[in-house]
């Protein structure tokens, strides 16, 4: 897989109209959230990452008292058969929320530069200017972050420089 080959992580949201378990060749359901749960319904544990075998091993508990076995039943998922289910990072990590603030952020850019500014709407022939455009674009959206980023100091100077217009 080319996210593989270079080496990123990717991160798809989880697809909230489906509601129901999605079956495997075990006697393990996998709820939507990507959590196997065991036969006698109970959600499993993660206990890991599992790097050379590229998966996630998960464990019922104990308590449980499905399995004989002293650690418990244990199953395996693996990116590589659902990767939008079975990330690679765990859900509700502190990774997995940095990935996901980072990817929604490129999101947000993205939308900006599409119907903020209007991108598609050029009727450009030339590749040039159809770069042109867009380092526009990008030129407006550094200058606003700027702005944002500096507008409780400029506000501040205003009001020192002219106390009547505030």
């Amino acid at each position: 897989m080319l996210l593989d080959h270079q080496n990123i992580e990717p991160c798809i949201d989880l697809n909230n109209r489906s509601k129901k378990n999605t079956t495997t060749e075990s006697d393990i359901h996998i709820s939507p959230t990507g959590i196997p749960i065991c036969p006698k319904g109970n959600e499993m544990k993660p206990t890991g990452f599992d790097i050379s075998q590229d998966r996630r091993k998960w464990r019922c508990s104990l308590t449980c008292g499905y399995s004989d076995a002293k650690y418990g039943r244990t199953y395996h998922t693996h990116s590589s058969d659902n990767l939008r289910l079975f990330p690679r990072t765990a859900r509700g990590s502190e990774k997995w929320k940095l990935i996901y603030k980072r990817c929604t952020s490129i999101e947000r850019s993205n939308k900006q530069e599409k119907i903020d500014y209007k991108f598609e709407s050029g009727r450009h022939r030339s590749t040039m200017m159809w770069y042109i455009r867009i380092y526009g674009i990008m030129t407006c959206q550094h200058m606003y972050a700027w702005y944002v980023s500096q507008k409780d100091e400029w506000d501040k100077l205003k009001a020192t420089i002219c106390p009547t217009v505030a």
